[in-house]
């Protein structure tokens, strides 16, 4: 399935469609859905799709949702090539020429037989993708042309959505205590409040690695250590917890300090913000430019089918 939604997105980029087989040799086309008054057959969804199709495994030829969204997908280009046609939109013909002299060379025959594999470039197919392309990116460009850019408004308020306003609190420098015997940590717990240095008490009662170093753990980030270790980063600077029960152990904990920086501040994540939210701005218009394609069209599904019988001979 990983492999099938990478061609996915291949296939989006790929302007070619090959075959090595007659047009006798190929399983009779049969009608399986009417767009807006045009019939639509199994040999152009295989005009579409067959990259993906050669290059797909054979279980998932049997998947339901891998035809379904191959399906829903060709209908979006179909609606899109539609209103395109509505607008008199024209292609223009040197980006068609040009794709098609690239992917003749050598080097674009040896690519494309890389991709596929097994069959030949049919040009008069290449050139017919290849315009049908064209002409669905210069409408996406045409729809987004007046898409305004962010606003310095809309950005904070973003910002705000995602709780990067708030600085990383989940990091801090602790010291720690840890015992497997009650009566030790209590212990340990009457010498620090006795004014007894933290270091001093975790190198003489503490079981834990840190004791070494006096109980030091450094800079650390409480999601990646066991959820008793919340209780820690609730202290304030310098303070001194209680002894705390674990199904380790006992625990006492001193915050020494909270992280001063915050990695997630506005300006250090201000143009990475800026473009997902302009990308995300310009998703949801061709979002919703494609939904109104749809509520406004006539889709009948005439025939059901597999996608197995689209090859050029039945199955692969």
């Amino acid at each position: 399935m990983k492999k099938f939604l990478l061609l996915l997105s291949l296939m989006a980029i790929t302007l070619v469609a090959c075959n090595n087989k007659t047009d006798t040799d190929k399983n009779p086309a049969k009608d399986i859905v009417k767009i807006n008054g045009t019939n639509y057959t199994s040999q152009d969804l295989w005009n579409y799709t067959n990259i993906i199709l050669w290059e797909m495994e054979p279980k998932d030829l049997d998947n339901e949702f891998v035809k379904e969204k191959l399906l829903s997908d060709f209908i979006d280009h179909k609606l899109l090539l539609q209103e395109a046609a509505r607008r008199s939109m024209v292609v223009d013909q040197n980006k068609v020429d040009k794709l098609v002299i690239q992917l003749s060379t050598k080097q674009g025959a040896q690519e494309l037989k890389a991709i596929t594999g097994h069959y030949n470039i049919d040009s008069s197919q290449v050139a017919k993708l290849a315009e049908e392309r064209i002409i669905v990116n210069d409408l996406f460009d045409l729809i987004l042309s007046t898409t305004s850019y962010v606003t310095e408004a809309e950005l904070k308020k973003y910002y705000e959505s995602k709780d990067y306003s708030k600085n990383i609190v989940g990091e801090a420098h602790i010291m720690h205590i840890f015992t497997t015997d009650n009566d030790t940590a209590n212990t340990a717990a009457q010498e620090l409040a006795s004014g007894i240095l933290f270091s001093e008490v975790a190198r003489k009662y503490s079981e834990g690695p840190e004791k070494s170093v006096g109980g030091d753990l450094g800079f650390i980030r409480e999601a990646e250590f066991p959820e008793f270790f919340s209780s820690a980063f609730t202290l304030k600077e310098g303070e001194i917890s209680p002894v705390i029960t674990s199904d380790y152990g006992y625990h006492i904990f001193r915050m020494v300090e909270y992280s001063k920086v915050s990695r997630n501040s506005y300006e250090n994540v201000k143009s990475a913000l800026m473009a997902e939210l302009y990308t995300s701005k310009r998703q949801e218009v061709v979002r919703e430019f494609l939904n109104a394609l749809h509520n406004n069209a006539d889709i009948q599904y005439l025939s059901d089918f597999n996608l197995a019988e689209l090859f050029p001979t039945a199955g692969k």
